[in-house]
């Protein structure tokens, strides 16, 4: 029988087919509707879905209990990551919400390559947080204009998938002194998967990213421990790279070296 009659590997359970929020990616259509841009950077998201409620409670209602029905539906949906100045998503956002024009968004599976869900909505909400001591980071509250379609029931043919930085997991990274003068101690989370490796790059903000699978061969080669020498004020990012130099994962810190 397969996997020994599923006796302590049983593919059909819960945790079997669980979806990792981390392979949720919000998307957004450029302007000529033929390239999906995952937004770049993205940590959190999250899909509002509600519906009006209707009293329909009259005199004659059994048991004292009011009675409703659902009335107009409505949906939303949240999103934060870090603020990545030179990439295509967020120069797409920023001019769309200065035209005050709707977008095309779409939530994919990142993993099984899939969409799950699309609309149009427009942009009611999109700061930027730039404090002293952690990355640039943005919010982002998008408000649905008619329906969002469920696309794990109502599947679409081509069912476009995102390309470019934007498709990069997030490492969160801090940077502290390190014990020699001019270095940096780093830290990355979460640790690195099995069989990647870790390249790094210092330099003047903003970095720019790399785009997925990327060859980062060039980069400067990280044991993930060692002390980096680096500038203070400059940034210092670090990829998560594949067995063939291919970015994975990025994330970026403002550098904080150790003074005399």
């Amino acid at each position: 029988m397969a996997y020994d009659n599923n006796a302590y590997c049983d593919f059909t359970t819960t945790t079997a087919t669980a979806v990792a929020g981390k392979d949720i990616l919000l998307c957004i259509f450029d302007n000529t509707g033929s390239e999906l841009l995952a937004i770049s950077g993205q940590q959190s998201l999250t899909i509002n879905r509600s519906a009006d409620s209707i009293e329909i409670t009259s005199k004659d209602t059994q048991g004292g209990w009011k009675s409703k029905i659902a009335g107009m539906k409505e949906w939303s949906i949240d999103n934060d990551g870090i603020y990545s100045l030179s990439d295509r998503s967020h120069d797409v956002l920023s001019q769309a919400f200065e035209n005050g024009d709707p977008v095309c968004l779409k939530v994919v599976n990142n993993k099984t390559k899939k969409g799950m869900f699309g609309g149009l909505a427009v942009i009611t909400d999109y700061p930027l947080e730039a404090p002293y001591d952690d990355s640039m980071t943005y919010s982002l509250t998008l408000e649905g204009m008619g329906a969002l379609v469920d696309l794990t029931r109502d599947p679409v043919t081509p069912d476009t998938m995102p390309e470019g930085s934007a498709a990069l997991e997030t490492l969160t990274v801090v940077s502290v002194p390190g014990a020699t003068i001019g270095n940096t101690a780093v830290y990355v989370n979460p640790t690195m998967d099995a069989g990647d490796k870790y390249v790094y790059k210092t330099g003047a903000a903003p970095l720019a990213y790399p785009g997925y699978l990327e060859d980062v061969s060039g980069w400067t080669t990280w044991d993930g421990s060692a002390e980096i020498t680096a500038t203070n004020g400059n940034e210092v990012m670090i990829v998560e790279a594949n067995a063939s130099s291919q970015a994975l994962k990025a994330g970026v810190a403002v550098v904080t070296a150790k003074e005399e």
